[in-house]
């Protein structure tokens, strides 16, 4: 799939040691907690300047029992929805 997540510079990602990890938008003090998934697809994120749905999907695949199919809907969801909040931009 070609699109691409970046990262804006206003949100603050704190792992917590359960996997989970709590993520707050500078811009609005909204905080999200998100689940271990998330946490893991939002470091993800974080560590590249773009990221390609697919290589979120993969990782996704690779860490938890998840099929592709049922991962790129969920990851696709996911990812608008961070979009929405304004804690990234995709392109």
């Amino acid at each position: 799939m070609l699109m691409q997540t970046r990262k804006l510079s206003a949100s603050v990602f704190t792992a917590l040691p359960d996997g989970t990890g709590v993520l707050l938008n500078l811009e609005t003090l909204l905080y999200f907690s998100l689940n271990r998934t998330g946490a893991t697809l939002w470091q993800e994120i974080e560590r590249a300047d773009t990221t390609e749905l697919d290589q979120l999907v993969h990782r996704a695949c690779e860490q938890f029992e998840v099929d592709q199919t049922s991962a790129q809907k969920e990851i696709s969801d996911f990812v608008e929805q961070l979009a929405y909040l304004g804690l990234v931009r995709i392109s």
